[in-house]
């Protein structure tokens, strides 16, 4: 089941909302658990073997969590026995993830090194994997620290805040300290007319962003990658413009969609997205982009690390660690390994030069990280380092600049040719493609520069905010012919 799926927009949510409006009456309490059950039904609904590998990791963790609580405030050997647990904690969940993440990126790797032939077995990868581990990692590095919110939590607690549905497929991955809190508070404020407004416009501008516009540029980027072997400059330009596009509207769409179903229940996530296209810097980017990743990974690796404090050699080495593990978390292969470091070798760079940058104007910066990012996002979907290598051949030595009109036939508008006769246009079918494909392309610059992002936006509740919200809604409904899969599924 996926937020854009029609089961889930108009059968799951609205069931479950109905019923935990009835039930929170009573308690909060009761609230909770009914979230916890959808929650196992939600996630179990992608496979039933998933279910039982959260179910298995969330057990486990449970667990240590009672373990290094209880040897944490010991003395002498009780205190060391809590560090014991905690490395222990890292272990399972980092095996626990490599397992099903990496293995077959391994053995494949040690095969082509030692010439071996050790078979690769065919593991299955539990979908959302990379976010629940990490959700669990932060809380057990909380408990270890002695944070507060993590005393006593009860297992149903502890189990809502790993396998809460609105975040456990692709986050944001919520921070103990942001979560935890409003779960154990059991007194807790109803969800009032005002939040569940927002909640609502939250959930249908994301799901926009997702079937308006990440499915057309998905399209036009599946189409470049395909004919990799035929494209001309021209046409990986566009591949690269289209890519760039998916990947935000994407998932900036599915975390406005979380967000907004979570408010819907009287959670607050944090934003995962700050307009990230308007960056100035690829240190600027990543404040923007995927914040809840950036900020597990500053406060959980960069500062256990020493941060930027221990000299100048020791905060770039502690940059590209942290962008290390940012690639491997991403994806089992050389590409994301190599787009974390690349990503971590600009932010050394700009942090060397950030004299020299700063006379910059704003305008040729902004510009300039776009590209830089734009480019890097194409070693980010690309396959393997090969195809890769074919991707840079086409941008920087080809010197074709023709669009196949099949390409461009991806980003054709319904009805635009009619609105080209009653205009009076006599456009051939290459040109009404290529306005269709400039008119996408411009709608994406302006939203993504002109308009604050959707946690900041001023929410509007008169009747034309509702008739718009409708219209949208009703195409969005309509353009669901199929159930595309969101791109950090695969993360």
């Amino acid at each position: 089941m996926q937020f854009n799926s029609l089961y889930f927009i108009l059968m799951f949510l609205p069931v479950v909302l109905a019923v935990h409006v009835l039930v929170s009456r009573s308690s909060k309490k009761a609230g909770d658990l009914l979230l916890l059950a959808a929650s196992f039904f939600f996630y179990g609904t992608q496979n039933l073997w998933y279910l039982l590998f959260l179910l298995i990791s969330i057990t486990v963790n449970y667990l240590l969590v009672l373990g290094i609580q209880k040897k944490r405030g010991a003395k002498g050997h009780g205190a060391g026995a809590a560090k014991v647990l905690f490395v222990l904690s890292l272990v399972f969940n980092i095996g626990f993830l490599g397992y099903f993440k990496y293995t077959g990126f391994f053995l494949e790797n040690w095969n082509a090194a030692s010439g071996g032939n050790v078979s690769i077995p065919d593991i299955l990868l539990p979908i959302g994997i990379s976010f629940y581990t990490f959700s669990e990692i932060a809380f057990l590095a909380d408990v270890y620290r002695g944070q507060a919110w993590t005393e006593g939590i009860s297992l149903a607690d502890f189990a809502l805040y790993a396998a809460y549905f609105p975040k456990i497929l692709q986050g944001p991955i919520a921070l103990p300290r942001d979560l935890v809190p409003q779960i154990r508070d059991r007194e807790g404020k109803r969800v009032d007319a005002r939040e569940a407004a927002i909640g609502v416009q939250m959930f249908v501008l994301g799901l926009s962003k997702k079937v308006l516009l990440a499915d057309v540029f998905g399209k036009a980027a599946d189409w470049g990658f395909q004919y990799l072997v035929l494209n001309t400059t021209g046409e990986m330009l566009l591949t690269m413009v289209s890519y760039t596009f998916q990947i935000y509207f994407d998932f900036s769409g599915y975390s406005d969609m979380a967000i907004g179903v979570s408010k819907l229940f009287g959670y607050a996530l944090l934003p995962n997205f700050d307009s990230p296209y308007q960056a100035v810097s690829v240190t600027d980017f990543w404040r923007r982009w995927h914040i809840s990743l950036t900020s597990f990974l500053r406060e959980y690796v960069y500062f256990p690390l020493g941060g930027s404090r221990k000299g100048t050699a020791r905060t770039y080495l502690n940059i590209l660690i942290v962008f290390l593990v940012s690639g491997i978390w991403h994806g089992a292969n050389w590409t994301f390994v190599l787009w974390g470091v690349l990503h971590g070798l600009c932010q050394m760079a700009e942090r060397a030069g950030k004299p020299i940058l700063q006379k910059i104007p704003v305008v040729i910066r902004r510009i300039v990280t776009f590209l830089v990012v734009s480019y890097l996002w194409l070693l980010f979907r690309s396959a393997d380092l090969a195809e890769f290598k074919r991707v840079c051949w086409h941008l920087f030595i080809d010197r074709h600049f023709t669009i196949n009109g099949d390409f461009l036939s991806v980003f054709r508008l319904p009805g635009i040719r009619n609105l080209m006769k009653v205009l009076h246009l006599g456009l051939s079918d290459y040109a009404v493609s290529a306005l269709s494909a400039g008119i996408y392309v411009g709608v994406a610059i302006v939203l993504c520069n002109a308009f604050p992002n959707t946690n900041r936006r001023t929410y509007r509740f008169g009747r034309g905010t509702l008739v718009i919200l409708a219209v949208l809604f009703y195409i969005c409904l309509l353009s669901l012919t199929g159930v595309s899969t969101f791109v950090y599924n695969n993360f």
